[in-house]
């Protein structure tokens, strides 16, 4: 699995990273809260690739465009769905576990 973030104001988590420290990463969908958590061992840092651009930008849009539908402002949508494509690193990871993460009586059960 590839996340890419944004290197600025994510100094510690890719420090960690770093340093071999096990990843978890929860994954929401505002429109249902259905949350997904997966978890591995391991990561690594690795740069953007050219292939991840488009695949970026339509995700940004698709965020956007479903934070606007659940009733945040379009300029707060955009922002909050914006970022820097030279400040961007990948973090790279074998997910080892998944757990359901929507709030509920099965938050935090193991998916199968």
């Amino acid at each position: 699995m590839r996340v890419v973030l944004q290197r600025r104001g994510n100094d510690s988590i890719l420090r960690a990273i770093d340093a071999g420290s096990p990843v978890a990463a929860t994954f929401s969908q505002p429109e249902t809260h259905r949350s997904i958590q997966l978890k591995a061992v391991e990561a690594r840092l690795a740069p953007l690739m050219a292939e991840d651009e488009p695949e970026l930008a339509r995700q940004a849009a698709a965020m956007r465009d479903e934070l606007v539908s659940v009733g945040y402002p379009v300029t707060f949508a955009s922002l909050y769905c914006a970022y820097d494509r030279h400040d961007l690193v990948a973090i790279v990871f074998v997910p080892a576990q998944a757990f359901v993460q929507t709030p509920g009586p099965d938050a935090g059960s193991a998916l199968p």
